[in-house]
């Protein structure tokens, strides 16, 4: 059954898409709170020059992080929403092999949305593996079932950077199938795909794989930076001409 959502400008109907019009927002956003270089007002101020009109801060978090987050939630609803509406979320990292998300009510209920990435493999045992440790030949089938196993858990508003983990850390592409086969199940539990700039080689592939099973999506840069604020609006600008 698909899961009602908040759309709110950040999350779309992925075949309603005007390719060469898309919308101008960033959906993975991470600031000085965590691993991020910029306060929340600095990342702001950049998604108004990159003329942004919806932003989302997947601030990350853990079960351990009751003691900042609220104050990192009121900053984000401190800021003026006539020229870019700015959203609380957070990102998470999957926990297990049956979708458990690293998170508690403390968190998850402050955030309009919540995104659920692949940060880690766990082996069948549940135990978390190191990257050295870590079979490459396994690791796009370790992400597959993590992804698999989290689309299914209400919770979960977004899936982050699919596959983002083989891309990036094994330099390793996972067949076209293993994607469309979690497009289709993010589809099935209306749980929207994030394309990613700094994860995904191609993203129009992305979104026309996204297109074709008629899933939910969003759009993000995993900005840690000033200078990564939008970049997924400018890449996808760079690349409509070829559309």
């Amino acid at each position: 059954m698909i899961k009602s959502r908040k759309q709110a400008g950040l999350i779309f109907q992925s075949r309603e898409l005007d390719l060469k019009n898309l919308p101008r927002i960033d959906s993975h956003l991470h600031t000085s709170w965590t691993d991020g270089e910029a306060s929340v007002n600095e990342v702001y101020k950049a998604a108004l020059e990159n003329k942004l009109t919806t932003i989302l801060y997947s601030e990350h978090s853990r079960k351990t992080s009751t003691d900042w987050f609220p104050s990192f939630v009121k900053e984000v609803r401190a800021l003026p929403s006539s020229l870019c509406k700015a959203y609380v979320g957070t990102e998470v990292k999957v926990e297990s092999h049956d979708g458990d998300i690293d998170t508690l009510p403390d968190i998850s209920d402050l955030c309009d949305f919540l995104m659920a990435s692949v940060h880690r493999f766990i082996d069948t045992n549940g135990r978390t593996l190191q990257f050295d440790e870590t079979d490459p030949n396994e690791v796009v089938d370790l992400e597959f079932r993590l992804a698999w196993a989290v689309l299914a858990n209400p919770q979960v508003d977004i899936l982050g950077h699919m596959f983002g983990m083989s891309y990036r850390r094994f330099k390793i592409t996972p067949t076209d199938d293993k994607i469309c086969q979690l497009i289709a199940r993010a589809a099935k539990f209306g749980v929207a795909v994030e394309v990613n700039s700094y994860y995904h080689p191609n993203p129009y592939q992305m979104i026309k794989w996204c297109q074709d099973y008629n899933a939910l999506i969003t759009f993000g840069s995993n900005a840690h930076t000033l200078e990564s604020v939008g970049e997924i609006m400018r890449l996808l600008g760079q690349k409509s001409s070829n559309v």
